[in-house]
């Protein structure tokens, strides 16, 4: 029998069609050379004669399918590099003592600035504003990773937060995701967030949520969420006319379903905090582009640890009134020494009993809980996913390999998946979290495929499932006996899928499951 093809040979085969998702299937073999089964057992061998080698696992996991990515912020998901050619091109002028950016309007108040059009002429200004909007050269930065990452964001708002330039960042990142075999974004932004808090602070703070609810109404709440919602349709229409979809010119990213998060930031008064709550469960309801809310900002600061545990009343409280609004939390991005022992034993317990999350982000300082097990026993009970974020928890909480829990949730059976959190500021990509994981879990073929799988299986995307379980043990009888590489599909299967968001995506990951499995490189015989 001859050996596996050379880690040569499989970079030409994954990389060379400059991974265009919409080009995969016409290029590789069809899936029917062999059963599946012995396709898969091919792709899991090759994987164990080369899990030491780390090239050859990138180049692995980046032609990998993946499913999605549900737990990405939009604005720290692009890199410095694009902001910096979007401020170039709208007139930005860079002050080089401050580095910060300068409004176009004030170009002309100091004779330091210039253009950031000239900024690949001060090769030294544009590492140094590279540097400080990312972790990149972090060990140079005389900070701790924690502080560089979420101070990073700052350096970039004025362009990341202009409504111009919001249907550019959709794009860049639906392209990225394309290029790593990711279907599916769950993107985490503010829709009318000054707006909102402001609103907040008119009606003030009484402790009574139903009372503020009604004041936030009365006052013109749904005149936001209506603005919001319209804002939302507006950037969907703008990203498929930058992405140049249903055109010749069609960009990959046009191939990537995408789907928002409304974020409310922890980190103000209890009155904007609620207000933005109300605001984030009313624009989900009105809006299916909009699948969920998130709470977002640094979890240990002071005034995100003084009021963790009325954030999750409210949570509780709106819950109730909008039962059918998915929730995902930032919750245990902790580890001890950043916060105080107590802090650490209770954030991921009351985001699950008391707020109702369906997911969890990070959940880093799960075994510092108030009984852990039974926590994670209940997660998986319940069907609480877990967002890994493998970089990020490293850069901002110095926490990886052995020292995260990721071998301590797969014990306990809590589903997980892994997330980027903020490819641009991190400086990596999705396929660097599963090839991350590869080397530090030593996970098998298997575990990567139930990771991508879940990803789409616990999205907020509307839609039965395509599965019968969360075992991935047997599709939906509809489409039990189609293959989902096949040319065509029965009418059953095909309505089915056509009713579904959810099980569309799914039968897409599977489709270029067989696709993966079907390569050349992977074969053992003739």
């Amino acid at each position: 029998m001859p050996k596996l093809s050379s880690f040569a040979v499989l970079w030409g085969l994954l990389l060379g069609s400059g991974l265009v998702v919409s080009s995969v299937a016409a290029q590789e073999a069809p899936v029917n050379l062999r059963s599946r089964r012995d396709a898969e057992a091919q792709v899991s061998q090759w994987l164990e004669q080369h899990r030491a080698s780390p090239p050859a696992i990138r180049a692995f996991v980046q032609r990998m399918p993946k499913g999605g990515d549900i737990h990405t912020h939009l604005s720290g998901a692009v890199y410095a590099e694009r902001y910096l050619e979007w401020a170039a091109a709208d007139g930005y002028c860079i002050d080089p003592q401050a580095l910060t950016l300068i409004p176009p309007s004030a170009c002309g108040q100091n004779s330091r600035y210039f253009p950031a059009s000239q900024l690949p002429n001060r090769p030294d200004t544009y590492d140094a504003l590279i540097n400080l909007w990312s972790t990149r050269n972090l060990p140079f930065a005389n900070r701790s990773g924690h502080d560089q990452f979420f101070q990073a964001f700052g350096g970039f708002s004025e362009i990341s937060s202009a409504p111009s330039r919001q249907d550019d960042m959709v794009a860049e990142v639906a392209n990225r995701a394309a290029d790593q075999h990711i279907f599916y974004l769950e993107l985490l932004m503010t829709v009318q967030g000054a707006e909102v808090r402001q609103l907040g602070r008119a009606v003030g703070w009484s402790g009574d949520f139903a009372q503020m609810r009604r004041a936030l109404l009365d006052r013109g709440l749904m005149d936001l969420v209506a603005r919001g919602s319209q804002e939302v349709a507006n950037l969907e229409r703008q990203v498929a006319s930058t992405l140049r979809c249903d055109t010749p010119m069609a960009q990959p990213g046009c191939e990537v379903t995408v789907r928002y998060l409304q974020q409310t930031t922890r980190t103000k008064a209890p009155e904007e905090v609620f207000a933005q709550f109300v605001y984030a469960f009313e624009l989900a309801k009105a809006n299916s582009r909009v699948v969920g809310i998130n709470l977002v900002a640094p979890e240990d600061n002071p005034v995100a640890l003084r009021d963790y545990q009325q954030q999750m009343q409210m949570l509780q409280f709106l819950k109730t009134q909008f039962p059918e609004v998915k929730i995902s939390l930032h919750a245990g991005e902790l580890t001890l020494g950043l916060v105080p022992p107590n802090d650490l034993r209770f954030h991921i317990h009351q985001a699950v009993e008391v707020a109702q999350a369906s997911r969890i982000g990070h959940g880093v300082s799960i075994l510092y809980e108030n009984n852990p097990f039974q926590l994670m026993a209940e997660m998986r009970k319940r069907g609480v996913l877990v967002e890994i974020c493998l970089t990020s928890n490293e850069v901002i909480l110095n926490v990886a390999g052995n020292q995260h829990p990721f071998r301590e949730y797969l014990a306990a059976g809590v589903p997980m998946t892994l997330a980027s959190d903020d490819e641009g500021i991190a400086r990596i990509d999705l396929s660097n979290e599963y090839g991350l994981a590869i080397l530090r879990y030593q996970l098998s073929y298997a575990d990567l495929k139930r990771l991508a799988r879940n990803s789409l299986e616990y999205s907020f995307l509307s839609g039965a499932s395509l599965w019968n379980s969360s075992n991935f043990d047997a599709v939906t009888a509809a489409c039990a006996q189609d293959s989902p590489n096949a040319a065509s599909i029965s009418a059953g299967c095909r309505g089915f899928l056509a009713q579904s968001d959810r099980a569309r995506v799914q039968w897409k990951l599977e489709s270029e499951f067989a696709q993966f499995e079907a390569l050349p490189s992977f074969r053992t015989g003739p």
